[in-house]
């Protein structure tokens, strides 16, 4: 049965015709402050296979600050079965394991440059499929789904339990590498709707404007993804149906893309062309976090 919704001025209703994805527009209050919250949600390259130990050669300043931490930017995390629910400071060894770090290392340096203090959150799993295992493309959700919105919900309230006033201002989102290996690459567009318009709305208690949704190519240069052209094609037409929609290109098809490498290229790991190498991943936060703070 459909719903109907009465709203009165500012605030704004978004909905979609054909499904329930009715969920209120809440106007940012300038006079308010709000404790900015980012996500990071995905597979394995959002989780982070990169070693952090070819940074002190590749990119010193990166390693000395983060074999540390950086207090500016506090996480918490649901990855690969790896929970901690209490924010601390950003650092490597945040990834699939204590030798790695994802994306959120980027993202941190450049969030420090734009804010005093920002939290993330990242909820991922390694080998996760969009639609057997978040959302289907008729808006079915599954349990890794279900998990992962349940810990960030506990985050936020956790962090409105502290003091603070959360808003999510964006979601960083890496992933479609298992959906490109069969047939389901055909209808990935479909259901990565249906997971981004469930997503705000199911968060949208703590949005404030528009959350962001930030979506990143998946690598054409890799022998295992079957179908990568037509993953990315369904990521980089979603992106324009929505001005808080935003894919990063990675494959180095024009000047505004970037060219990352895996690990089999720049012989990190001989074995691993399934991964970005350590200057990739970090490059790839730091785009992510461009888009996820306009």
């Amino acid at each position: 049965m459909k719903r109907l919704i009465i709203l009165l001025f500012p605030l704004l209703l978004v909905g979609c015709a054909s499904e329930d994805y009715s969920y209120v527009v809440k106007p940012v209050d300038n006079e308010v402050h709000y404790d900015d919250v980012y996500l990071i949600m995905g597979q394995s390259n959002a989780t982070g296979v990169a070693e952090w130990r070819f940074l002190e050669e590749k990119a010193p300043d990166i390693y000395v600050k983060y074999v540390s931490s950086n207090p500016n930017v506090l996480i918490s995390y649901d990855v690969d079965e790896h929970i901690n629910n209490h924010f601390l400071p950003t650092k490597f060894g945040l990834g699939n394991n204590e030798t790695f770090f994802g994306p959120e290392i980027g993202i941190a340096e450049t969030l420090s440059t734009y804010e005093e203090q920002s939290y993330i959150i990242k909820a991922t799993y390694s080998g996760s499929c969009l639609q057997n295992e978040y959302i289907d493309k008729d808006g079915k959700k599954y349990e890794l789904y279900n998990r992962f919105v349940h810990f960030i919900l506990n985050q936020l309230e956790y962090l409105r339990e502290s003091g603070k006033n959360p808003r999510v201002r964006g979601l960083f989102w890496m992933q479609g590498e298992s959906d490109s290996v069969n047939y389901l690459n055909k209808t990935y567009g479909k259901a990565l709707k249906q997971f981004v318009n469930n997503i705000r709305k199911d968060l949208n208690e703590y949005v404030y404007g528009y959350m962001n949704f930030v979506d990143a190519e998946i690598s054409t240069k890799s022998m295992y993804w079957v179908h990568p052209t037509q993953i990315n094609n369904a990521k980089n037409q979603f992106a324009k149906t929505n001005e808080h929609n935003y894919c990063i290109k990675t494959n180095g098809e024009d000047n505004n893309s970037l060219d990352l490498n895996l690990k089999t290229t720049t012989g990190e790991d001989p074995n691993d062309d399934a991964h970005y190498d350590s200057l990739s991943m970090l490059e790839l936060g730091k785009k992510a976090g461009e888009y996820l703070i306009k």
